[in-house]
């Protein structure tokens, strides 16, 4: 009888472990907070817990994170189009655009792309898509947001403005407002700052935007070369009361090569891309009119394409132009015959660019020509060979005023500098209207 009692007593002791074990693992025990030994969801990007008694987690939601990685969703960029002013993925005037050519407006690189890094030599655009989400303590999400944050700028100074826009493009009715803090650094010689005056901003709703900028500086020292590339580091948080959830996400921006070899001071730009010089007819008038001719009608000579560039000749010495300038307009056995009557102010403008490694030809293999403008209208068919042959001919010496030469080869020292032009790196020469 002892021993049936002890058998019984036993038993029930064992069913008493057992029902507080069912009681360890009822669903109230299960409702311990996220933070209490449980890992973040994997998936979500970075997740922070959610405080037990808040109002979020009486809600359900037991996580907030940020959600990360990929390129910015079709849906994205249809919305920052909108914003920004566009229509559609890519409008007609930046969809042919040659993308060694700097845009009009560097925001023009996202509008055209779905990459995250888009770069032309002298810009760039970085479009990262932002997530934001609850989730319950099923790991599913109970509420989110997507958007976008994009940067632009245009570089080729020591000191540049990059605009930034930040925007939702959708959420569920129940997500709670949400901010945005931005900084960026920048490696190698090259310093960034933060957005928003340094603190979080509140995103506003669908259909607005934010926007704010940061100002970068180069830092390189005189006859230095180095590559700098911005790194931007956001936060955010969910504005509940009660609940200081804040967590974080990072993603990188261009390489650039920053110099300060060219000019009187350093700039940056995207060396991946081809440099180029663009002359405008309208503003260059005869000069320009030369230039188009000599890279439609020379079939022996390097003519400044793309295809057949120029190079910045490593002797930039002023001295030395002279001398290649001389010997192509000055010298025997043709000096240039100017002739005021023919253009008024007349001068020899030459190219290939005394200032180019293939400048500098021996006059007696130059093509003399004469742009003339026909009805307010300049055109390679208003050009007037003079003497020489355009089949053979190496080089042009064209009947240009001396204002219109001059402005001219103002036009590509600045575009040496601002384009960061260095020695003996190519270049290719545009003529537009």
């Amino acid at each position: 009888m002892k021993r049936a009692r002890r058998l019984l007593a036993a038993i029930a002791a064992l069913a008493l472990t057992a029902a507080l074990l069912t009681l360890s693992t009822s669903p109230a025990a299960a409702a311990a907070p996220p933070s209490a030994g449980r890992a973040a969801p994997q998936g979500h990007g970075t997740c922070a817990a959610i405080a037990p008694g808040s109002a979020l987690r009486r809600q359900g939601a037991a996580w907030f994170c940020f959600k990360t990685g990929g390129p910015a969703t079709a849906r994205d960029l249809a919305a920052m189009h909108r914003l920004t002013g566009a229509h559609g993925p890519a409008t007609a005037r930046v969809a042919a655009r040659d993308p060694d050519v700097d845009p009009a407006d560097p925001l023009d690189l996202c509008r055209e792309s779905r990459k995250e890094v888009n770069t032309s030599r002298s810009t760039y655009c970085v479009q990262h898509p932002i997530g934001y989400e609850l989730l319950g303590a099923d790991r599913k999400v109970v509420e989110h947001a997507e958007g976008v944050v994009v940067t632009s700028a245009r570089v080729g100074v020591s000191e540049w403005k990059e605009e930034v826009r930040a925007a939702i493009t959708q959420e569920t009715p129940k997500m709670p407002k949400m901010t945005i803090g931005l900084r960026s650094d920048c490696t190698g010689p090259c310093t960034g700052g933060a957005a928003f005056g340094g603190g979080q901003a509140v995103l506003p709703a669908v259909g607005r935007e934010l926007f704010t900028s940061i100002t970068y500086r180069t830092t390189v020292v005189k006859g230095g070369e180095a590559r700098s590339q911005p790194l931007y580091h956001m936060t955010g948080a969910i504005l509940v009361p009660a609940t200081p959830v804040n967590t974080s996400d990072e993603w990188q921006g261009p390489w650039l090569r920053c110099d300060y070899k060219v000019g009187n001071g350093p700039g940056c730009a995207d060396d991946t891309h081809m440099a180029n010089v663009t002359f405008h007819k309208s503003q260059y008038r005869a000069a320009a009119v030369t230039y188009e001719w000599a890279q439609k009608k020379l079939k022996s000579a390097v003519t400044g394409t793309k295809v057949n560039p120029l190079h910045r000749d490593p002797n930039s010495d002023e001295s030395w132009t002279d001398t290649k300038r001389r010997r192509t307009c000055k010298n025997l056995p043709f000096p240039f015959p100017a002739d005021p009557l023919l253009v008024p102010g007349d001068s020899c403008d030459e190219f290939p660019f005394a200032r180019s490694s293939e400048g500098g030809k021996p006059n007696n293999l130059c093509v003399d020509i004469l742009p003339k403008e026909v009805g307010g209208a300049w055109d390679v068919a208003n050009v007037r060979v003079m003497r020489g042959d355009p089949d053979t001919a190496a080089c042009v010496r064209s009947h240009v005023t001396e204002k219109d030469n001059e402005a001219a080869g103002n036009e590509l020292s600045q575009a040496t500098r601002s384009a960061r032009i260095l020695d003996g790196e190519p270049y290719f020469v545009i003529v537009d209207n």
